[in-house]
């Protein structure tokens, strides 16, 4: 049945009497809910917790197994757990007591210390009268507080100079972090595959290491906004829910969405996101939206210029640096040591005339296999002409060039040709110093090579 409303104590009738009351029965926390609209409860004041969260948690008697319990029995609900855990709504904690006073009216009581909620069931019912009878409504100043929150977590997601894509991402997730004292948060870019992440956490973490969970959850964007109060029962998808997180906010950002923004409380801190906390997110995720693709326009237009400068310097056939890419690499190592290496496939011209020019590509490319297959990291293999090619060695001394030039000749005799037409090729090499220049070294690989050609 429902219980009655027990006569208020007059220890507890002034103003003073909500702390009294709490202080009654150990409770550090102190929440009222009031019956808005069916199964709908909206809390309306307390202390601790009760307090900051006033007007921000709405308690759905559908959805909170332990409230609808004790509304339904009208008998006081304890909750005890070693740590803090799943009460109801936002709220964990070690212990907790459901306390219904009348069809209309729920108070929660919580503590975070073991056996700190002792009282009988008489006590926390007494108690919760008086604390109800302190607390009708959410005041007004809590709710224009609540409002300059709102502006606030605004003003910061657009108060930032950052410009490319990377740094708006990290100045997004750093924004929520702080606004929603989360102690995770990451952001997922889909258009650039991209991720940003921040923490609260000692452990720091590689954003990458979010990019599966983060395109798993971007999958999902059109079924957002998400906030699942007990991880637990409904965790993040992999390796998210590895963080320890105890809940999770996930936002879309942009419409139609371009990307996903993950919010989370971890057992650091164990909580879970009021009305506010999902405000605030939803405006930061708006507010991020015009910052984020300005960015992303900026790095495409990035991305298309340099991939117009790689295109601009690579040969379309063979996917080698050209010959202005092999002058640019001429130019950086001039200062230094290195040998250069000029080689004239042989052959390339019959296999053309012969069997095609199909035929010819793929007659080169082998030519190109055989000769990249002798080559070590740092080495630079470019197309200079149509069956010419040049290596740079850096810091290659005349032992090293030498060397290389023999095994690139031998690597090429060696190979068993394609469809009948044998590989091989004309090699010279020079190296600078002796030669004043890598432009002159480049003079006498070219000359050796052609004096090869012509034995």
């Amino acid at each position: 049945m429902t219980a009655a409303p027990s006569r208020v104590d007059p220890r507890w009738s002034d103003d003073q009497g909500v702390a009294a009351a709490a202080a009654s029965v150990g409770a550090t926390d102190l929440f009222v809910f009031r019956r808005i609209t069916g199964d709908r409860f909206v809390h309306v004041g307390g202390l601790g917790r009760g307090e900051g969260w006033a007007g921000n948690v709405d308690l759905i008697l559908a959805d909170e197994e332990r409230a609808a319990a004790a509304m339904a029995a009208g008998d006081p609900i304890f909750v005890r757990a070693a740590e803090p855990a799943h009460v109801f709504g936002p709220y964990y904690q070690r212990e907790a007591v459901f306390v219904p006073l009348s069809t209309d009216l729920l108070v929660v009581f919580g503590s975070n210390e073991p056996g700190g909620l002792s009282a009988s069931d008489d006590d926390v019912r007494a108690a919760a009268t008086g604390a109800a009878a302190g607390i009708e409504q959410v005041s007004s100043a809590k709710r224009l507080a609540d409002e300059l929150e709102l502006l606030h977590a605004v003003h910061n997601v657009a108060q930032t100079d950052a410009v490319r894509l990377q740094e708006v991402m990290a100045h997004v997730v750093g924004s929520a972090l702080e606004a929603l004292s989360c102690d995770l948060s990451v952001i997922y870019v889909a258009e650039a595959d991209a991720v940003e992440v921040a923490t609260h956490r000692a452990a720091t973490y590689e954003p990458e290491w979010f990019l599966p969970a983060m395109r798993a959850l971007f999958a999902q964007a059109t079924s957002l906004p998400a906030c699942v109060q007990d991880s637990a029962a409904d965790p993040p998808p992999s390796p998210l829910g590895l963080c320890g997180v105890t809940s999770h906010y996930v936002l879309p950002v942009g419409s139609p969405p371009f990307g996903v923004l993950a919010l989370m409380h971890t057992s650091d801190r164990p909580r879970g996101f009021t009305l506010l906390c999902r405000e605030v997110g939803l405006r930061v995720a708006k507010s991020a939206e015009p910052l984020l693709r300005a960015a992303l326009t900026l790095h495409e237009l990035e991305s298309e210029l340099d991939r117009v400068g790689r295109d601009a310097r690579m040969d379309p056939l063979t996917k080698l640096p050209n010959r202005r890419a092999w002058e640019e690499a001429l130019d950086s190592a001039e200062d230094g040591v290195a040998g250069v290496i000029m080689v004239d496939a042989d052959g390339l011209k019959a296999a053309n005339d012969e069997r095609g020019h199909h035929f010819g590509d793929e007659f080169l490319q082998q030519v190109v296999a055989t000769v990249t297959a002798t080559l070590v990291d740092g080495d630079v293999l470019a197309r200079v002409g149509g069956d010419e090619f040049a290596i740079l060695l850096p810091g290659a001394d005349e032992e090293r060039c030498s060397a290389l030039a023999r095994a690139i000749d031998e690597a090429l005799r060696c190979h068993p040709g394609l469809d009948g037409y044998p590989l091989s090729a004309s090699v010279g090499h020079a190296t600078a110093p002796p030669a004043a220049s890598l432009a002159e070294a480049q003079r006498l690989a070219d000359e050796r090579m052609y004096q090869t050609k012509r034995k």
